[in-house]
């Protein structure tokens, strides 16, 4: 099913005249559950599951500023709610998840424990956090990064989307930027007239046994005007997902360990950007120059220092100007 799809559906809800309860409508013949989207008497936007009447289940209700999990155990349905108009888009991309799941599950049982489970996963991308807010030189790194992601997922098919979602790590604090079965790639963004960029711990550039390592080096300029911000480049990829049935909630759940959601990194859109190249380098031929766990004292810890860009032509992969 596309989001297309389920507009279409939610269209047909919204235009049926039913003064009492819920108006609802089956989300597709092809799935197994008796999984519907409704509209309740407030019209406020629902997804509902119906269960046999032999399932006996025992199911604590939940009740969030913007979602809700509630069960009707008299008509045997638990029904998610959404008390927060204001974020509808991600409302359909939680229902094309949970669809996605459970479409082919012949077990009631399993069916609502995956209902549940989903519920609960999302329900946290629907939630602000109280972090610190992000420094300039942060937002622009978040930007990097989203700007190689979008890159990587453009020039994939739809199988490989959710592997290359995953390989994203940089929101994790791990040491690399993405991470790959046979490669991890580190991002670092700068602006296009700096000569320098930082590194930031001995482990950024440090290999892994029998992997390859590269630095990607992202060239951008401020352009209040026609640059792109987090928001733009975070709604780029959601479209992709969309279309391509990828699943957004491994999205949700990495910008949501720095405590956002889609709608609260739109605080950052005064800060716009637009990549002028990308630089591609081979940190495992020998002779690039690091320093890296491998090859310092292990007294020293916490190492930071500046790497100067334009000595590294030698271990030029590629180079790309936008």
């Amino acid at each position: 099913m596309s989001l297309l799809d389920l507009n279409s559906k939610w269209e047909n809800v919204l235009h049926f005249k039913n003064k009492e309860g819920y108006k609802a409508l089956r989300i597709s013949a092809e799935c197994v559950p008796d999984l519907f989207i409704a509209t309740n008497i407030e019209g406020y936007r629902c997804l509902l599951l119906f269960l046999p009447s032999n399932i006996e289940l025992e199911i604590n209700e939940i009740d969030k500023e913007k979602l809700s999990l509630t069960y009707f155990q008299n008509k045997n349905i638990i029904v998610i709610k959404l008390n927060d108009v204001g974020f509808l888009d991600l409302f359909n991309d939680l229902i094309l998840s949970l669809y996605e799941k459970i479409k082919k599950i012949n077990d009631p049982k399993n069916s609502s424990e995956e209902f549940i489970y989903s519920f609960n996963k999302w329900a946290a991308f629907f939630e602000d956090k109280l972090n610190t807010k992000l420094s300039f030189e942060e937002i622009q790194g978040l930007f990097g990064e989203l700007f190689v992601l979008n890159e990587l997922l453009d020039d994939s098919n739809s199988v490989e989307l959710n592997s290359i979602l995953k390989s994203w790590k940089g929101p994790y604090d791990t040491a690399n930027d993405f991470v790959f079965d046979t490669k991890n790639i580190e991002v670092k963004t700068k602006e296009e007239s700096k000569l320098f960029i930082k590194i930031s711990s001995e482990y950024q550039l440090e290999k892994e046994f029998d992997k390859g390592l590269e630095l990607l080096i992202v060239s951008v300029k401020i352009d209040l005007i026609n640059g792109e911000s987090i928001h733009d480049l975070l709604i780029k990829i959601v479209k992709c997902l969309r279309t391509n049935s990828g699943d957004a909630s491994i999205l949700y759940k990495a910008i949501n360990q720095k405590g956002f959601t889609l709608e609260s990194v739109k605080q950052y859109n005064n800060h716009k950007f637009i990549v002028v190249k990308t630089h591609l380098y081979d940190c495992n031929i020998d002779g690039f120059p690091m320093l890296s766990v491998s090859n310092i004292p292990q007294e020293i810890t916490g190492l930071r220092y500046k790497f100067r860009v334009n000595t590294l032509s030698p271990f030029l992969i590629n180079e790309k100007k936008y």
